[in-house]
């Protein structure tokens, strides 16, 4: 008798342990990567375009303090042959505490399911506004766009004075 109620617990005790099983190493699969971009052209702000999942798994990197890797492109690989989903984002950091805590980042994000080519990089672009933010995947060697373009149209008024009194 008891071992029969204890077989749901061990069932679901070894269905947990498969869900956390680790990815398989890619390095020894057909893959492709695909390549997170940044854009500090703007000296308040750094604009930055990101792979956040690959298949359902959070591929950004789990550190206290986020601002630390602003600015650092990650390179993640996907496996080649076979759909891959890719959730990812686009958005504007500002270098200023204050501006982080009260203007909009103007953030977007988006999604896509495709079927990498081996060997293939694939890089995460976009652009930040306060009009308009898109963001996109594209093949890094011939610039096609993989799928279609997140975009997010902002309502923000652009700053009435150049001044930053925030610094």
């Amino acid at each position: 008798m008891r071992l029969a109620s204890a077989f749901p617990l061990l069932t679901l005790a070894l269905a947990g342990c498969a869900a956390l099983a680790p990815e398989p190493d890619f390095t020894t699969l057909p893959h492709a990567a695909v390549v997170d971009t940044h854009d500090a052209g703007n000296p308040d702000r750094t604009d930055v375009f990101r792979v956040t999942t690959v298949d359902g798994r959070n591929v950004l990197p789990i550190v206290d303090e986020q601002y630390k890797v602003i600015g650092i492109d990650a390179t993640n690989l996907i496996p080649a042959g076979r759909s891959v989903h890719l959730d990812f984002e686009g958005f504007g950091f500002y270098r200023s505490t204050g501006r982080r805590m009260f203007w909009d980042p103007m953030h977007v994000d988006g999604s896509i399911d495709f079927v990498p080519v081996v060997g293939a990089r694939y890089v995460v672009r976009g652009t930040v506004s306060t009009a308009l933010s898109t963001v996109w995947i594209e093949n890094e060697a011939t610039h096609e766009v993989i799928g279609q373009k997140a975009s997010m149209a902002h309502d923000i008024p652009p700053p009435s004075d150049p001044v930053d009194t925030f610094k």
